[in-house]
C-alpha cells in the first residue's frame, strides 16, 4: 500500500522527512493563528482542473500570511488537521513558502521561484491555486509562481483556511480549463521588430551591433535604465513571425546570484495545460568553486504531442556571468535554430516545429531584461577569412567588460 501511494504521488517520499517546525516558522505559525480571516469549506469534487482564486488587502503591518488546504473541515481552532498544501507569504523575507503537515509534522519547506517577490504592505493581492493530477500550481498577480507536487492525495481536500494579515478576504472556485488566469498587466506585449533591415548588413558590422549593445549596458550610466519586468511574455505578431532568415535577440544582464533562466519559443501563453514548445533554452549556473567562471549546464529540448522530445543536456563553458551582460541572438536557419551568446555560436537545435507556428516568446528566471526584438533576414554566420577588422574585434572580445552589480 505504501509502495503505491508513493507512487502515485511523488511528494510523499517527503513523509519520511517530516520534522518538528523551526523556531522562525513555529513564530509565524502562533502569530497567524491567533488571526483566522476565512475559513472556506470545498463542496465541489476536488479534481484536476478545480482553481481557487484569492483576493484581499495585505495590512500596512503586516508580516505574514497564509493560505491553508486542509484534509477535513476545521474547527474554531485546527492544530491537528493535516495540510496538503500551505502558502505562508514573508513580508519582511520576501519570499512565499510552500510546505505540507501530515500527522502534526511538517515536510521539506519549498521557496524557490523563477518570479521575484510580488507582495506589498498596504496593497491588494490576487492569488490563483489550480489543482491538476500531478501538483498544485500557484499564481500571484497573474504572473505563474511555483508548482507544488502533491505529498498526499489531492481528494482529500476538504476546507481552505486564510489567516494571518490580510483583511478583505475573498474567495472563488470553479474549474477552468487553462492556466494562469491573466490580469491586465500580465498579458503578453507586442515584439517589435528591427526597422533596420539587415539583409544586406555583412557579418563585422553585425559583431560590432551586438558589442556596442554590450558596451553600452555595461556602462554605469545604463544601471538604472528601467527594465522589462519578468516574467515577460512577448507576442509574435503576423507580420513578424519567425521564417527562416529572421532572428530574436535579447539583451540583459545576469543577476549576481543566479540559479537559472530560461527562454522558451512556445505555442499558446498558458502554463497549463503544457504548451507546444518549439524550442527551449535553460542555463543552470554552477556553483562549485572549482568551476571556471561562466560555466553552466545549458538544457535545450522542445515539447510536442504530450512529451519532452530532442532533450540534450550540455556542460558548456559560455559568456554568461554573474552580473555580466549579454546579447543572445537566436537564428532561424534552414532546417535548425543557431543560438549564439555574445556573438559565439552555442549550438544547433533541430526543428522539431517549424517556428513560424511560435507565437509567445517566454523568458524568466535570475536576469534582467532590457530588450527583445525580432530581426529580419540577418547574416549571423562565421567569417570564412579573419580581415584586420575581424582581428580587432576578437582582441576585443577578448578585453574584459567591467561587471556591474545590479
Amino acid at each position: 500500500m505504501e509502495t503505491k501511494f508513493m507512487s502515485v504521488y511523488p511528494g510523499a517520499s517527503t513523509v519520511a522527512l517530516r520534522r518538528v517546525m523551526d523556531a522562525m516558522s513555529l513564530f509565524y505559525e502562533k502569530r497567524s493563528a491567533a488571526h483566522r480571516r476565512k475559513h472556506f469549506k470545498v463542496i465541489q469534487c476536488p479534481r484536476p482542473g478545480l482553481c481557487f482564486v484569492f483576493h484581499g488587502m495585505i495590512l500596512m503591518a503586516c508580516e505574514h500570511f497564509v493560505i491553508d488546504f486542509l484534509t477535513k473541515q476545521g474547527s474554531e481552532i485546527c492544530e491537528e488537521c493535516d495540510v496538503l498544501l500551505q502558502i505562508g507569504s514573508r513580508l519582511p523575507q520576501n519570499y512565499i513558502t510552500r510546505n505540507s503537515r501530515l500527522k502534526g509534522k511538517w515536510g521539506p519547506e519549498e521557496n524557490s521561484s523563477y518570479l521575484t517577490f510580488q507582495l506589498n504592505r498596504g496593497k491588494s493581492f490576487w492569488m490563483q491555486i489550480l489543482l491538476t493530477e500531478e501538483c498544485f500550481f500557484i499564481s500571484v498577480n497573474g504572473y505563474h509562481f511555483a508548482k507544488y507536487i502533491h505529498r498526499m492525495p489531492y481528494r482529500w481536500l476538504e476546507a481552505v483556511d486564510v489567516l494571518g494579515d490580510v483583511s478583505d478576504i475573498v474567495i472563488d472556485t470553479y474549474y477552468v480549463s487553462e492556466y494562469p488566469i491573466r490580469l491586465t498587466h500580465s498579458l503578453p506585449r507586442a515584439i517589435p521588430h528591427l526597422s533596420k533591415n539587415l539583409r544586406d548588413t555583412e557579418n563585422t558590422e553585425t559583431e560590432w551591433m551586438v558589442l556596442s549593445s554590450l558596451a553600452k549596458m555595461s556602462s554605469k550610466k545604463f544601471l538604472y535604465q528601467p527594465s522589462l519586468p519578468l516574467p515577460f511574455y512577448g507576442k509574435l505578431l503576423d507580420e513578424n513571425v519567425l521564417r527562416e532568415g529572421s532572428a530574436l535577440r535579447i539583451e540583459g544582464r545576469v543577476r549576481l546570484m543566479p540559479q537559472r533562466f530560461s527562454i522558451a519559443f512556445q505555442k499558446g501563453q498558458e502554463i497549463w495545460p503544457q504548451p507546444t514548445v518549439s524550442l527551449y533554452f535553460s542555463p543552470s549556473f554552477l556553483r562549485n568553486r572549482h568551476d571556471k567562471i561562466g560555466t553552466a549546464i545549458i538544457t535545450r529540448r522542445a515539447y510536442l504531442n504530450g512529451d519532452w522530445v530532442n532533450c540534450t543536456v550540455s556542460r558548456l563553458n559560455t559568456s554568461l556571468r554573474p552580473g555580466g551582460a549579454f546579447v543572445i541572438v537566436i537564428v532561424c536557419r534552414d532546417e535548425y535554430y543557431e543560438l549564439f551568446v555574445n556573438n559565439r555560436s552555442l549550438f544547433h537545435f533541430k526543428y522539431q516545429m517549424k517556428p513560424d507556428c511560435v507565437d509567445i516568446v517566454n523568458i524568466r528566471g535570475d536576469i534582467k531584461l532590457w530588450e527583445v526584438v525580432v530581426e529580419g533576414n540577418t547574416t549571423y554566420k562565421k567569417p570564412r577569412v579573419r580581415t584586420a577588422m575581424e582581428r580587432a574585434l576578437g582582441a576585443w572580445k577578448r578585453s574584459e567588460i567591467p561587471q556591474l552589480q545590479i
